[in-house]
């Protein structure tokens, strides 16, 4: 299980936040700004997830971080689980199906990047 993936543009951050941002919204996320410049994306429902758990379909509750930061003379974009969301909210069934949704958002968040030519590279982090 991943717990988070990073990646690199030499694009100016801005243009990486906003790219980022139309990924998390096309996934089906919620869009929050952080103070640092990123991202707190969530989607579904809590109580959604708490009456029916893992078995909640789409409104299982999730919530990802999106850190954007300099390294290495590169602007990177960090996709980030927040622990708690579906794996105590969904039980076993929750954690497989954020495990899933992380997934499929790390790929969505590089095929924009990729599409928008601000993709330098990525990687799987533990």
């Amino acid at each position: 299980m991943a717990s988070g993936h990073e990646f690199f543009s030499s694009a100016d951050p801005d243009a990486v936040r906003s790219v980022v941002a139309q990924a998390l919204s096309g996934a089906g996320f919620t869009v929050e700004t952080t103070p640092a410049g990123g991202f707190v994306a969530k989607r579904g429902s809590i109580p959604m997830t708490v009456l029916f758990g893992g078995m909640a379909g789409r409104q299982l509750y999730m919530s990802f971080t999106v850190e954007i930061m300099h390294l290495d003379g590169q602007v990177v974009a960090r996709l980030g689980r927040v622990a708690a969301s579906a794996v105590v909210t969904g039980g076993a069934i929750g954690a497989a199906k954020a495990d899933t949704v992380f997934k499929d958002t790390a790929n969505a968040i590089g095929a924009a990047m990729h599409a928008a030519g601000i993709l330098t590279s990525s990687r799987q982090t533990s």
